[in-house]
């Protein structure tokens, strides 16, 4: 009984040493709260410049609508996303240069992400979450973080290119008898 004790309680305190004080993998619902007025502040510059896009107020309304449902980690990486889209807006309109050889580098690498996906989905094989990332990648640009949609398309490409390969490879694949259903 005493070794279980002494157990319980180095496990204890082992877990106190070992998770971080603060519940860093969640967010607080006053945060995405935060970032929801932040996002709506932006809107409201963007569109004072004439910049303003629909797309932006859809996603503020997107994170809006997941606070009820206490999703409040999407809810407060959507009003980001919009935020900095509207931010990198006004930013364009009051005379901002945009690095075009950055911006037409992410542009192609987008366009050959989409071309590689569609190529896997004409074999049935384009993987889950490829399209996802093309979008992310397209929001990306759209806020000025030409790096970053780059490496995600990059990353979109090489599921389409592989998923297309898998897809041929699989094309007459058939269980083995192990796995059929027998009478």
């Amino acid at each position: 009984m005493m070794i279980q004790e002494r157990f319980r309680g180095l496990l204890t305190a082992l877990l106190l040493v070992t998770l971080p004080a603060t519940n860093a993998w969640a967010t607080h619902r006053s945060e995405a709260e935060k970032a929801i007025q932040d996002a709506k502040e932006a809107h409201a510059l963007a569109e004072s410049a004439g910049v303003a896009s629909p797309e932006t107020a859809e996603m503020i309304q997107k994170a809006e609508g997941l606070m009820p449902s206490r999703q409040f980690t999407k809810a407060q990486e959507t009003a980001m996303n919009a935020m900095k889209q509207d931010l990198f807006a006004f930013e364009q309109s009051k005379g901002g240069q945009v690095d075009q050889t950055k911006d037409a580098a992410a542009q192609e690498a987008i366009g050959a992400a989409e071309a590689a996906r569609k190529k896997a989905a004409s074999v049935n094989g384009e993987w889950r979450d490829t399209a996802q990332f093309i979008k992310e990648a397209e929001d990306l640009a759209k806020s000025g973080d030409f790096d970053a949609a780059i490496a995600l398309a990059d990353k979109a490409r090489r599921q389409g290119e592989m998923g297309y390969e898998q897809a041929l490879r699989e094309r007459g694949a058939t269980f083995p008898s192990y796995v059929t259903k027998q009478k």
